[in-house]
């Protein structure tokens, strides 16, 4: 459900590679992304969902799960304006820095 590659100075860059991330698809895409953040030993991370048009606020839960585990190192970018919307219902957008690009979001990093 996703796939992952490092954009250099200990940055990862994860995609979500699903169009919806419905309440049953949360298990099991938090599970990869927690296994990946893990086993990657990631520290700053940019979540690209350029691919994610819709999701629900159990979806939302996920970022919330992940940014309390890196604390500032986590940024957002890309999301469609439905998810935008779900983002800033839920007041994420409060929390995690949301990126227009993933240029941008890694460079915030420094």
């Amino acid at each position: 459900m996703v796939e992952v590659s490092e954009a250099g100075k200990g940055i990862f860059l994860m995609k979500i590679k699903k169009p919806e991330v419905h309440t049953l698809d949360v298990p099991d895409l938090k599970e990869e992304m927690q296994k990946i953040i893990k086993d990657k030993g990631i520290k700053k991370l940019v979540l690209d969902l350029t691919e994610v048009r819709t999701i629900t606020s159990s979806g939302i839960g996920i970022f919330l799960n992940i940014n309390q585990t890196l604390k500032s190192g986590f940024r957002i970018v890309n999301p469609s304006l439905e998810v935008r919307n779900v983002l800033e219902l839920t007041k994420l957008d409060s929390i995690v820095k949301i990126f227009e690009t993933v240029d941008i979001a890694v460079k915030s990093f420094s």
